[in-house]
């Protein structure tokens, strides 16, 4: 069965949402048909920066690549705000230039600045309410727009999964939109978290991560709504890339990989030649001899 067809899908119980790092890897996850994707830090920090998911990606850096996602394609585009970049105000900040580049909405988390990536060692949180006051700012910032702000708390990994519900609670009651518990270890507790926090909830699926890879069909009973594959698209490119130059490296050619290649026609179409060749074309001078 085509994803497409998949009846949680089309009676939108589901939301199935790719993972984009640049305006490249966002037009094509919008020619494949996702109606949605988020912009993963992870993956902007490895390919802006080549850096890991450590704090090191600035705010304006983060915006700038927003700016050009949202204006390169016609779908939702949720924005992975990291901390909001300080306290309140900041994240007010982040708000109003989300809005007014058209972004759908953020993911606000409550780590301890410098972030890191939700499945790496060594992070911390800040206090609860503090986070939860950052919502309450973001919500204030959205105002009646339709932002919506998904609340993250990677308090697992510090406080245990008893601390991270009750934190998600705090941020529903401040405002949160979507609530986002990050890098559940089991599927009991991603049946908990379920179980115990008021829908719309969103879950990441990492290969290679801390959380168990799951079926939509299962993510569903167990209550999520929201499904995100952030890193596969990255992990995926990395692989072909080092694929492809490596057969380059050795052979001195391409024709071994060229199976594996899209042409130069699809490519080109992916980016819209034709449209600007047509644009050119209208705006050109013509002699008159």
């Amino acid at each position: 069965m085509n994803i497409n067809d998949h009846p949680l899908l089309k009676e939108n119980k589901v939301m199935l949402v790719a993972g984009v790092y640049d305006v490249l890897s966002a037009k094509i996850a919008q020619r494949v048909g996702f109606p949605a994707v988020v912009l993963t830090g992870y993956g902007v920090s490895a390919t802006y920066l080549g850096e890991p998911d450590f704090g090191l990606l600035t705010q304006t850096e983060a915006l700038d690549v927003a700016r050009r996602i949202v204006q390169g394609v016609d779908i939702a585009v949720t924005v992975d705000a990291d901390t909001g970049y300080g306290g309140p105000l900041n994240v007010q900040r982040m708000v109003r230039e989300l809005i007014n580049i058209g972004a759908m909405g953020m993911i606000l988390e409550d780590q301890r600045w410098p972030k890191r990536c939700g499945h790496m060692r060594g992070k911390d949180v800040i206090n609860a309410s503090e986070h939860a006051m950052k919502i309450r700012a973001a919500k204030d910032a959205a105002g009646n727009t339709p932002f919506i702000v998904t609340a993250r708390t990677d308090a697992i990994a510090t406080h245990g999964l008893d601390e991270a519900i009750r934190r998600a609670r705090l941020y529903k009651e401040a405002g949160a939109d979507i609530l986002f518990v990050e890098a559940p270890r089991s599927k009991q507790d991603l049946e908990r978290i379920g179980r115990e926090l008021p829908p719309p909830l969103a879950v990441n699926m990492i290969e290679g991560g801390l959380t168990p890879m799951c079926s939509i069909e299962e993510l569903y009973e167990m209550g999520f709504s929201i499904i995100g594959y952030v890193l596969t698209g990255l992990f995926a490119a990395a692989k072909a890339l080092e694929k492809a130059f490596t057969a380059l490296r050795i052979q001195g050619e391409s024709s071994s990989i060229a199976k594996d290649l899209m042409s130069f026609e699809d490519f080109t179409s992916i980016i819209g030649l034709e449209r600007r060749y047509q644009e050119d074309e209208k705006y050109k001078i013509k002699d008159k001899l």
